[in-house]
């Protein structure tokens, strides 16, 4: 009685509680922002720059916006009317824009090695992320669809914009419960746990990491700042040596959306592309991870 008790109690109240995390994140982050992009796609049609300028400076806005929180740029997308153009958004934000925590956890990782080794990090994070943007624009090329700029309304419609704003979050928020409970469940029980032994192999033959990495991953996928935080205290640790620092910071700039990013990812696309772009992401964070630790591997 007394297990289930605690497991109920770190499910309402836990790291990913149902009445910590969740509503703190739905009403106190998603919600002002839901608010804040409304008001600007209001705006937006508006603007005259805006419209001379067309998507390519759009883009930018939406990578700004992911500069803070991968998540809120995930939810801007709904303004994006073309499908290609958003699935071409999804990659570049999942893939190319560090969000805030990412951004800390470059700034601390520059302070805590020398200038030749954040340099050799900045190298590969250039080259890589041309490639893959090099990737992402072949499949899906930029064209005008990005934004909605047809609206002839004139006036700021504020009650409207709140209004969609809370339904959004409404409609988000069953699967924000539903992960709740999945994750807390499985910590419980556990299963992360178990998740670093299975995998704590493949840090150690095919990426040469330290078995210590493997945590890190799991907590970075579903929490970048716990992930940041991780990082932080192994290496003050002295758990890796520079080219291990590299290595993981490249991995986990490339990283795959943390669990707010994958919940609002399979909420706005089918299922298969959610699928096939989450597992993308990781694919190609370990195919970098890999290129990096080779790199260093053969030099010695």
């Amino acid at each position: 009685m007394d297990n289930i008790s605690s497991l109920f109690t770190w499910i309402f109240f836990g790291d990913f509680g149902l009445l910590t995390m969740t509503p703190r994140y739905l009403f106190l982050v998603l919600f002002p922002i839901m608010i804040f992009l409304g008001i600007f796609g209001q705006i937006l049609p508006h603007i005259p720059f805006l419209r001379k300028t067309g998507p390519f400076t759009n883009q930018f806005f939406y990578g700004f916006v992911g500069l803070g929180c991968t998540t809120a740029a995930l939810a801007s997308l709904d303004y994006i009317r073309d499908r290609s153009m958003r699935s071409r958004m999804v990659w570049i934000l999942v893939l190319l824009i560090p969000c805030s925590s990412q951004l800390a956890i470059i700034a601390s990782f520059a302070a805590l090695v020398t200038l030749r080794v954040f340099l050799v990090y900045l190298f590969f994070f250039i080259f890589f992320s041309a490639v893959l943007y090099s990737l992402i624009s072949r499949f899906y090329p930029l064209n005008e669809g990005m934004v909605k700029m047809e609206s002839s309304e004139t006036g700021l419609r504020l009650f409207a914009v709140i209004r969609s704003a809370f339904r959004s979050v409404l409609e988000t928020a069953p699967a924000f419960c539903a992960g709740s409970v999945v994750i807390s469940i499985a910590m419980y029980f556990g299963v992360l746990d178990r998740l670093c032994g299975i995998f704590s192999p493949l840090m150690e033959r095919f990426l040469h990491l330290p078995a210590e990495a493997t945590e890190l991953f799991i907590l970075n996928i579903l929490k970048r700042d716990f992930g940041s935080a991780s990082l932080l205290s192994l290496a003050g640790k002295g758990a890796f040596d520079g080219f291990q620092m590299i290595t993981i910071l490249t991995m986990l700039t490339f990283s795959v959306p943390c669990f707010n990013s994958t919940i609002l990812l399979f909420r706005q696309q089918k299922l298969p592309d959610a699928c096939f772009i989450w597992l993308g992401s990781f694919l190609a964070s370990l195919s970098v991870g890999k290129a990096v630790s080779s790199f260093f591997f053969i030099i010695g």
